[in-house]
């Protein structure tokens, strides 16, 4: 058995928890961002798959592979993209404080309730950590192309 770890984007497409979280928040006009940008890499869910079964098909497939798209783009731009794709208006960017308090009373209120909670300050703490990553040696070894090496081209899949 050969290790095989697979770094993966921001992942999109239908069906994607977070995508959809982020569809029903910004149709009832309830999300909001931080101002700060934040860098991520996407990846297309298809393309995700196809990673993932290449890692899995590939006898050679040896440590860590980066699965990210061909163009690294802001938290806030990817939402901003969404939203006029999917005709709603824009997430509200707020300062960085307003988001941890909301979350601070998320936790409180599901600690004094006994329920999940949806928001936590880790979350936000990982949401705002930028991260690129470098995928030559994924497109040597693995998946050579994507079929959506952009979120312009994979915004069908929203």
């Amino acid at each position: 058995m050969t290790a095989v770890v697979l770094r993966a984007g921001m992942v999109y497409g239908r069906g994607v928890l977070m995508i959809e979280a982020a569809r029903w928040l910004l149709r009832h006009r309830l999300l909001a961002v931080w101002r700060r940008p934040t860098w991520n890499h996407l990846l297309a869910l298809p393309d995700f798959l196809r990673g993932v079964a290449a890692a899995v098909d590939t006898e050679t497939a040896r440590g860590i592979y980066n699965l990210a798209d061909d163009e690294p783009m802001t938290l806030q731009d990817f939402l901003d993209t969404a939203a006029d794709h999917w005709a709603f208006p824009k997430p509200w960017r707020v300062p960085e404080w307003s988001v941890f308090a909301v979350a601070a009373g998320c936790e409180l209120f599901a600690s004094l309730f006994g329920t999940i909670c949806p928001l936590t300050r880790d979350f936000i703490r990982i949401g705002m950590s930028s991260s690129v990553a470098e995928t030559s040696r994924t497109k040597r070894e693995l998946l050579p192309r994507l079929e959506y090496p952009t979120l312009q081209e994979g915004l069908s899949l929203l």
